[in-house]
């Protein structure tokens, strides 16, 4: 096992040179797709359809509707876009056929790679999210997939001619690449239009939204006013121990004169110039921060230690509105506050001065590799959804890139993931309280829902959590658990194999359940058949069982579940 341990800075807010990343989709506008009239150029591989159905092994002819908002591309002639730009941000979805090979032009000339390249164990110059450097890791998924891809570029600057800047790139929900320099063989001195190509396959677009970036300041603060009371930390609400107040030209945490404790407290007014959408983003070190704005709360948290961030939008009008700021320091930290703001079309700007949020300590990034077996890590888990933390959970990671989480007392398979195996910062580093695991690849959402239970019929509602008890596990020639558990009179293996395809999931039953033992294998908005014993969850993950197999898709609720009844040796397998 190989521990991997990197020194990083949350410095966003602090170094005017890097941009955070997109916050909101409403933020972009959107390149309409009726028809190709955004596009200057395009040739007879180029049509706007309304959906469009892939197989992912190309298997199958693919499946196109007419209408309009997906724009379908076959190899041949690049596409060019009416749009021009020089920086700006990029957000779209792709989906790739089988082995197609593609890229995403940016302003300047810059290729970002798309491709068929979930199988690659790790990330090269083929693989999607490819642009002068390698992605951190290969975060693609698999063909028939939409897929998100969103970058943030600068196609000039200034202090560094004949270069370019991709400031993040961040595919399927992973940020695979940031702060690369890109060097240009001309500097772009005005805006360029953007390209699609496909060289090979077929690729497909939707929704195509972009911001272009001026460096304006449309909204700034004025007439700030300040109280500081020496209040403990810790008090709630109340405060009574006024030790000073004033003005203040800036905003900084610097008028609390380096009290320990403290809670200041800012009043002023926020002009506005241009109407719209506004994102404030804070970081800070402290117990408390709160923002109103026109007597609405915009952003309200507790506990920070400079390493997180915390954003929250509102809606301005043209005009001066009314502010309130609260925060309050650990009395054993350095004080640290930051506040940023941004807008659609607008670079994201700082509101504090520079002094008023120090560099803080560089905080680890502490991650498990597994390098010739699996590896296993028992922790907490938290969903997304879920104000409680699942507490009997194992993490099982595999060299070849495979991953999942098994809630042990639910017998419920929690999240899958795929790439870089364990982010375990909060479980070893310092005190490690919240002794949380997170994924540190391209996750694929599962139920989080008991995955056996016995059904009294094909219509019994599926248990958030059966009647199961956690037997133990053993460990294979290879390293793999099989989780052991007993339902009524019968015991079940269930283990879980990843190689280069998925991960294969097998049970094993010895003795007799007392009723029809099923397994949940996916349950989402949309189920599709796409062909016998490969099914398509969502957009989220595929399912690839026996064809003979009798498998119950069934409506539930405003959802759907896909069962597979178990009996013996029953085996499936999933992939993204």
């Amino acid at each position: 096992m190989q521990y991997l341990i990197h020194k990083i800075s949350l410095l966003f807010l602090a170094c005017p040179l890097m941009v955070a990343a997109q916050t909101g989709k409403g933020n972009y506008s959107p390149l309409p797709l009726k028809d190709l009239n955004s596009f200057e150029t395009s040739g007879a591989n180029w049509s706007v359809q309304s959906s469009i159905s892939i197989h992912p092994a190309g298997f199958a002819k693919i499946k196109i509707q007419s209408g309009d908002g997906v724009l379908v591309g076959n190899a041949g002639n690049p596409i060019t876009t009416k749009l021009k730009a020089n920086d700006l941000r990029l957000s779209l979805e792709f989906m790739v056929s089988s082995g197609a090979e593609g890229n995403i032009v940016l302003p300047g000339g810059q290729k970002i790679r798309l491709s068929d390249s979930y199988q690659q164990k790790t990330a090269n110059a083929l693989t999607s999210g490819f642009i002068g450097q390698f992605p951190t890791q290969n975060a693609a998924k698999a063909p028939g997939l939409w897929q998100t891809i969103e970058v943030a570029y600068d196609a000039s600057l200034p202090q560094l001619p004949n270069s370019a800047r991709l400031n993040s790139l961040n595919l399927n929900g992973v940020t695979v690449l940031e702060t690369v320099y890109l060097p240009t063989t001309k500097s772009v001195t005005s805006p360029e239009p953007l390209a699609l190509e496909v060289t090979k396959g077929t690729i497909a677009f939707r929704n195509i939204g972009y911001q272009l970036l001026a460096s304006s300041k449309p909204l700034i603060l004025s007439n700030l006013a300040y109280k500081v009371y020496s209040d403990k930390w810790d008090s709630k609400e109340v405060y009574s121990k006024l030790d000073h107040e004033g003005k203040s030209a800036v905003l900084t945490q610097e008028v609390t004169n380096g009290m320990r404790e403290f809670h200041l407290m800012y009043e002023g007014d926020m002009v506005v110039a241009e109407a719209g959408d506004y994102i404030f983003t804070t970081i800070y070190s402290g117990n408390i921060f709160s923002l109103d704005v026109d007597g609405k709360s915009v952003i309200s948290n507790g506990e920070a230690t400079s390493q997180e961030n915390y954003s929250g939008s509102v809606n301005l009008t043209q005009g001066t509105h009314k502010f309130k700021m609260h925060y309050s320091r650990f009395p054993w930290r350095q004080p640290a506050l930051g506040l940023r703001v941004e807008k659609a079309g607008i670079r994201p700007y700082d509101l504090h001065v520079l002094s008023s949020l120090p560099e803080p300590e560089p905080k680890p990034y502490i991650g498990v590799i597994p390098e010739m077996r699996p590896e296993m890590v028992r922790s907490f888990v938290l969903l997304d959804g879920e104000k409680n933390k699942r507490t009997h959970c194992i993490s099982v990671g595999s060299p070849a890139g495979w991953n999942y989480t098994v809630d042990l007392g639910r017998g419920a398979l929690l999240q899958a993931w795929r790439g870089n195996f364990a982010n375990v910062t909060e479980m070893w580093y310092e005190r490690g309280e919240p002794q949380l695991l997170a994924p540190a690849g391209l996750t694929a959402p599962v139920s989080g829902k008991s995955s056996l239970a016995i059904l009294e019929n094909i219509n019994t509602t599926w248990p958030d959590s059966s009647n199961i008890n956690f037997l133990g596990y053993k460990i294979d020639a290879k390293g793999f658990p099989g989780f052991r558990y007993g339902i009524g009179s019968a015991t079940i293996s269930d283990q879980l194999v990843s190689d280069n395809n998925g991960i294969t999931r097998t049970f094993l039953v010895e003795g007799t359940p007392q009723g029809s033992l099923y397994s949940l294998m996916g349950s989402g908005k949309d189920i599709v058949m796409i062909e016998k014993g490969l099914y398509q969850v969502d957009n989220r993950y595929y399912i690839q069982v026996d064809k003979k197999a009798k498998v119950v898709l069934r409506p539930a609720g405003e959802n759907k579940e896909l069962l597979l009844p178990v009996s013996t040796t029953t085996s499936y397998m999933m992939f993204w």
